[in-house]
């Protein structure tokens, strides 16, 4: 029995101690946003193309969901408010389901170095993570070297411990050492995997403090992959830093950017992008070792090196040529896939029909003229070719043996040769599976109804056009715009009509608001009527929450009564719903209006994997789909 016991404490440790650096992971990333794009890939727009990113890609890193004072979310001021300048908690949350569906994980953007305040240098929101506590931090919980403490506003002796790592100039940072900081950090993790459904962490910052807390942090949110953003080229520093989370997590490839392509084929320079590993030549950075290359997310560029001088300038699928080509786990940058889906597209497929993962075998064979790497993947071999033309390297090109060019362009090509078809086709399932939610219709009146504070007896609306170049205002009167009609109690109403076609409304309630009191946060509508049930007490910051409802007489609101062992989608839906259950199951599926009626049995159904049900004659309103005990809601439109 102690051998047993032993046996099974050495199998646990072994799998906390690598969970989530996945070993041999064939996940191709992408980076869904980039700086201030929050218009362009805000949570409605991701989720309408939810398809095409699950057909493509395994993971989706998205922007830090928090609410925030920066836009793009990197000073955040409430974790457990995830309203942001992205959209809604639930926008976020149908997003995350809609991309679990088709198979694709979310990736959940961690800011845990510092914390912005509410209204002074050192206090703080207090935040509720349900079952997994609540937690209020105070100046106790902030460094001892902060800039509060050099500028006056606390006390050393008041404060926390000095900082585990760099400073960040901007806002408090976290005393880490705190075991009350850490217990809330736990707390936000498990909130964050099993109450919003992320599947993994891209952590901000983590020089500000020791990689060692990040061991304990992993253990707690339990996800797929955790990757560390340690912003630094040299090899050694960025593994010191994996070594110090206990190996359990990867980290962005920085020196393989600087070296391989910033330093090397942005300037021809194809000897950089290749180093030795004491016996061969591999693709320079993390992923030219063994040791490393488990550890590594290659990249060409993010939000942060694409707007400062980091910036790889050079051939732009050149360089996503050679990540996806390259060991480690891929991250493709959003506006690189967006202008080149195409070519993009057709790389992650050549990767995926010889099965490359993490730590496949890669060697680099040519530097001179041109740069040429042969993958050994599960499933094949890939020969990858990057230079000035083919040209360079038409006479080493391979001919027959079962080569065939999967992909090129200009300056670069892909030969593949694959002896075992699987891995292509576990691919082209996920294409096929990767289906779009129906796009919303384009409008030009909108009818918008909000159920408000009984203290709110004046309620104004603010609504500005997002489909149109500068998102021109809607409503008449400028800020806090346009009175709403009473139509009963708290709920009012008002019609808008005449202007550009649009698919996509910005709204903001008030109560005739001249300050940043009194008001909703942002909000957004992309269809007519629109119905929003505003919360009774600021939730974010001094602002109000609203919640988007199929019905302004009762908080119907779109979301799912509970985590399920299925998931729906697409939700709100229009013609259909597809349902997916994490075992296959044979079982009858029942759907229920809101009062309790069936108005759909369906018998025998194999619920498994991307059941699709016509609801297209149902009557719009809040549904409930039953398998078995579970039910989840969703809204006909």
């Amino acid at each position: 029995m102690k051998k047993l016991f032993l046996l099974t404490l050495l199998l646990g440790f072994s799998f906390s101690l690598f969970s989530q650096a996945p070993s041999e992971s064939d996940a191709v990333m992408l980076q869904g946003f980039y700086w201030d794009s929050n218009s362009t890939t805000s949570w409605n727009k991701l989720y309408y193309i939810s398809g095409d990113l699950s057909g493509n890609f395994d993971i989706v890193w998205l922007p830090p969901s928090a609410f925030s004072s920066g836009g793009t979310g990197y000073m955040p001021k409430h974790w457990s408010n995830q309203n942001s300048a992205w959209g809604t908690k639930v926008e976020l949350v149908r997003l995350i389901q809609a991309l679990k569906s088709n198979g694709t994980r979310a990736m959940a953007d961690i800011v845990v170095n510092h914390r912005d305040t509410k209204s002074t240098w050192i206090d703080f929101y207090e935040d509720d993570f349900g079952t997994y506590g609540k937690f209020q931090f105070t100046p106790k919980h902030i460094t001892s070297n902060d800039e509060a403490v050099f500028k006056g506003h606390l006390s050393a002796s008041e404060a926390g411990a000095p900082d585990t790592g760099d400073n960040f100039d901007g806002t408090r940072d976290l005393d880490h050492t705190n075991t009350y900081v850490q217990d809330a950090v736990k707390a936000y993790m498990k909130w964050m995997k099993n109450e919003m459904d992320y599947d993994g962490w891209r952590y901000d910052m983590v020089k500000g403090f020791s990689g060692w807390y990040i061991d304990g942090y992993n253990a707690a949110g339990g996800a797929y992959i955790s990757v560390g953003e340690y912003w630094d080229g040299d090899y050694d520093a960025v593994m010191g830093w994996i070594n110090a989370t206990n190996k359990t997590s990867t980290a962005f490839d920085f020196p393989g950017k600087y070296a391989a392509l910033n330093r090397g084929l942005q300037v021809n320079n194809y000897g950089a992008m290749a180093w030795s590993d004491g016996t061969h030549l591999r693709p320079a950075g993390l992923v030219h070792s063994a040791n490393s290359n488990r550890y590594a997310v290659t990249f060409v560029d993010n939000h942060d090196t694409y707007r400062d001088g980091s910036k790889y300038t050079g051939d732009v699928l050149k360089a996503n040529a050679f990540i996806l080509s390259s060991p480690g786990i891929p991250c493709v940058f959003y506006p690189h896939w967006r202008d080149n889906k195409d070519a993009i597209n057709s790389m992650i497929k050549a990767r995926k029909s010889v099965g490359l993962h993490n730590q496949s075998d890669v060697k680099v064979q040519n530097t001179s003229g041109y740069y040429k790497a042969y993958s050994v993947g599960k499933c094949g071999s890939m020969l990858t070719y990057i230079g000035n033309s083919e040209s360079d390297w038409a006479s080493d090109a391979p001919v027959g043996g079962g080569w065939v060019k999967a992909a090129s362009g200009t300056g670069w090509a892909m030969y593949t040769n694959i002896t075992d078809t699987s891995c292509g086709d576990l691919h082209q399932q996920g294409i096929e599976n990767g289906v779009n939610p129906t796009p919303p219709t384009s409008f030009t009146s909108i009818t918008i109804t909000a159920v408000v504070p009984a203290a709110w007896t004046t309620p104004k609306i603010h609504v500005w056009n997002k489909g149109v170049t500068g998102s021109p205002r809607i409503t008449t009167a400028a800020w806090p715009g346009d009175l709403m009609t009473k139509v009963e109690g708290n709920k009012f109403t008002i019609t808008l009509s005449g202007f550009a076609s649009t698919s996509e409304v910005g709204i903001v309630i008030n109560n005739g608001a001249t300050t940043g009191a009194l008001q909703t946060i942002d909000l957004s509508a992309t269809k007519s009527p629109s119905c929003w049930i505003v919360s009774t007490t600021p939730t974010v910051g001094a602002k109000y929450g609203a919640t988007e409802s199929a019905d302004c007489f009762s908080d119907t609101s779109v979301r799912n009564v509970k985590k399920s062992r299925f998931t729906l989608f697409p939700n709100p839906t229009n013609d259909f719903i597809i349902v997916n259950h994490e075992n296959s199951l044979v079982e009858n599926v029942r759907i229920y209006n809101i009062s309790g009626k069936e108005v759909i049995n369906l018998r025998s159904v194999n619920v498994g994997k991307n059941t699709k049900i016509d609801v297209s004659e149902l009557t719009p309103g809040v549904y409930f789909v039953k398998i078995g005990n579970e039910p989840v809601k969703f809204v006909k439109n």
